[in-house]
């Protein structure tokens, strides 16, 4: 993965969107991006986040910011079981 030094700079604060989350390593790779660039972070937002896979959780215990809309813990050829999420205010 690569990103321009044009687009992102120090005075830049980064919120990264994803569609998928699994272990976390296209989210870690941009993490590092945004840091080279000397950007803050402000969390990564993900549609569907692979709970079982641990990419979210270890981001996560990192203390980076993750939010993600559906987080499935378990997923079987007959079923998926999400995780019950807490309402952030």
């Amino acid at each position: 993965m690569a990103v321009s030094a044009d687009y992102i700079t120090k005075d830049d604060t980064v919120l990264i969107v994803d569609d998928f989350l699994a272990k976390g390593n296209a989210l870690a790779g941009l993490i590092e991006i945004v840091g080279k660039a000397g950007a803050k972070l402000a969390g990564c937002a993900i549609a569907i986040e692979k709970g079982f896979q641990g990419g979210g959780d270890a981001l996560r215990a990192k203390g980076i910011r993750v939010e993600s809309l559906a987080i499935i813990d378990k997923m079987t050829d007959d079923s998926l079981e999400f995780r019950v999420q807490q309402q952030q205010q």
